[in-house]
């Protein structure tokens, strides 16, 4: 006879980890909650708008829970605005692409085109610098040689 056998069921690594994240979320959130409300409210002997509308444990809790909200969403997006710089500047796309703003690959190989170009001149120039600096010595030496020899009066050909 030929058993029946149930199929294998497999689970995924990250299933296992969110059943089990899952309740310590929804704990700590459910603690959050309890610990965010009021126990007790000052009284206040000539209440204002303010005070009045404070005095509602309700609102009091609402208010703490709504800063604690804003302080996790800034968190996560600061986190997500520092992740997707990095992504970016792994990929090499920060300078092209910013939000709206793209520049296009044509203009980019232009630019590296441009690039490549005033580095060529810069060498040459380099090169024409180095020439005119030794004929600028060679000169400086001749120079100083016809000075030594008018100073010392022995100049060839003179004319009376």
């Amino acid at each position: 006879m030929s058993e029946l056998r149930a199929p294998k069921t497999r689970t995924k690594p990250g299933s296992t980890a969110l059943f089990l994240l899952l309740p310590i979320c929804i704990v700590g959130l459910v603690l959050l909650a309890k610990g965010l409300y009021p126990a007790d409210l000052p009284s206040v002997k000539d209440p204002d708008f303010i005070d009045t509308t404070f005095d509602n444990r309700a609102v009091l809790w609402a208010a703490r829970l709504l800063l604690v909200s804003a302080a996790a969403v800034l968190v996560f997006g600061g986190f997500f605005i520092m992740i997707s710089i990095g992504m970016r500047v792994n990929n090499e796309e920060w300078l092209r692409r910013a939000g709206p703003f793209e520049v296009s690959e044509i203009n980019v190989k232009e630019i590296e085109g441009q690039l490549d170009r005033w580095h060529t001149a810069t060498l040459v120039g380099q090169e024409e610098v180095a020439d005119l600096t030794e004929r600028l010595e060679k000169a400086d030496e001749l120079i100083e040689r016809f000075r030594t020899a008018f100073a010392s009066g022995s100049i060839v050909g003179r004319e009376h």
